[in-house]
């Protein structure tokens, strides 16, 4: 009861472990890595900006790979991949003056800010899969959204932590067909100063993925990640064997980061 209190809080969920090395790694994660909500934590919360369906009369048809122009463009989940965001790929926008009037006090898209996909499956290759959506951007109820004025680095540093094979792992442990907020905010993620050389690091890779991505440097951030949880060999190993459908030279190239101190 303890363990599942850790992981859920007042939710009570149960986690779907399997072994008893899940139960230990999952334990061991729990009791030392606060709650992504928690005050001691990173503190902060998700919510969705705009809805598809609700909100279709304002938009506006926008031809693919069109300018900017006074409209946002209007991203939905289908549009992210890890770490990136395929801009040329949205077909609608909002008007910038309508934006700020349907989201009023909510208004997050002044600045870049961290969003990951809402619908997932824990069968699929990736379960939460996360991007920094940048600023004068809108979203939609497919994406939840970093709620709150924290430095661009955090969201690149989360962003990271959210990719990770690690988080999701842990996710997978919970998840139905919908990442919910109540999941993410329960995620317990590793606290590091702003200033600390891990951080830094973390967040400047996680940048450089967003722009130019590649294999080596994936491979180095979930090295770096999974020492931040303070895993294992045996500990990632059982992380990559949960994932599958992650092409073995990914989890190979995970392994050798992590045991290269990359």
């Amino acid at each position: 009861r303890t363990l599942i209190h850790h992981l859920s809080h007042d939710q009570a969920a149960i986690p779907e472990l399997r072994t008893a090395a899940d139960v230990a790694l999952v334990s061991k994660i729990a009791f030392s890595v606060p709650m992504l909500k928690d005050p001691s934590g990173w503190n902060v919360t998700f919510g969705r900006e705009l809805n598809a369906t609700d909100d279709r009369v304002h938009f506006v048809n926008r031809p693919p790979g069109a300018r900017r122009t006074a409209g946002y463009p209007v991203v939905e989940g289908k549009h992210v991949r890890p770490f990136g965001i395929d801009l040329e790929a949205s077909t609608l926008s909002v008007p910038s003056r309508t934006a700020a009037r349907l989201l009023g006090a909510r208004a997050s898209f002044g600045h870049p800010r961290l969003a990951y996909r809402d619908v997932a499956s824990s069968s699929n290759r990736l379960t939460l899969i996360a991007a920094v959506v940048p600023a004068r951007v809108v979203t939609t109820h497919t994406l939840f959204c970093l709620k709150g004025t924290l430095a661009p680095a955090v969201h690149h540093f989360l962003c990271a932590i959210f990719n990770s094979y690690v988080a999701n792992y842990l996710v997978r442990l919970r998840v139905g067909l919908h990442v919910t907020t109540s999941i993410i905010e329960c995620l317990p993620v590793p606290v590091l100063s702003q200033e600390s050389e891990a951080f830094r690091s973390i967040a400047a890779l996680a940048t450089s993925a967003a722009r130019k991505p590649s294999p080596e440097l994936e491979s180095t951030l979930q090295g770096r990640v999974a020492r931040l949880y303070g895993l294992s060999v045996d500990e990632l190993a059982l992380v990559l064997a949960s994932l599958p459908l992650v092409a073995p030279a990914e989890r190979t190239g995970a392994m050798t980061a992590f045991l290269d101190g990359r």
